[in-house]
């Protein structure tokens, strides 16, 4: 009785790691928003922000995108990668400055931080997808959805002398 269930311990351990492992990598790694600004002062690297929304099914569609690019997974080490919800009804710090949700009806409203990133045209759309570089500039900014030949031609414009941290 002791040894069956010893490897039924087993077993379910390995399980368990394959799952765990499975699920670890499917996930882009994310910043939280609020912890880039540090990030990027600590190592200077550019930084891909994606604009969305809990309700939004194109932002889910694009997450879903980046969890099997490849290319993507491979420019990982040389970029920050930072998801906004422009739900996020906190405060956020971000390069000097905080900046806060902004309520335009009873339960509505955006996050100052995702139009100060992403607006265009005095319109926020979502997805956005925005492109810092090293110094929080933009460098590009994309309302709507980004194919994936798109978005790894996007990738490859990333320098990637830099030694990955």
């Amino acid at each position: 009785m002791f040894s069956l269930m010893n490897r039924l311990v087993g077993i379910s351990s390995i399980i368990f790691a394959v799952f765990a492992w499975n699920g670890a990598t499917a996930q882009p790694h994310s910043v939280p928003i609020g912890e880039l600004t540090d990030s990027m002062r600590l190592h200077p690297k550019h930084a891909l922000i994606l604009i969305s929304t809990d309700w939004c099914t194109f932002c889910r569609m694009q997450k879903a995108q980046l969890r099997k690019n490849d290319d993507f997974k491979k420019a990982v080490p040389y970029l920050y990668f930072a998801e906004l919800d422009a739900g996020h009804n906190e405060d956020i710090s971000f390069n000097g400055t905080t900046y806060s949700f902004k309520a335009t009806g009873h339960g509505t409203g955006s996050h100052e931080l995702a139009y100060v990133l992403g607006e265009t045209g005095n319109r926020l759309a979502f997805p956005t997808w925005v492109l810092l570089n090293e110094n929080f500039e933009i460098i590009f900014k994309f309302p709507g959805v980004i194919k994936a030949d798109e978005l790894s031609q996007l990738l490859e414009t990333i320098p990637r002398q830099s030694t990955p941290k």
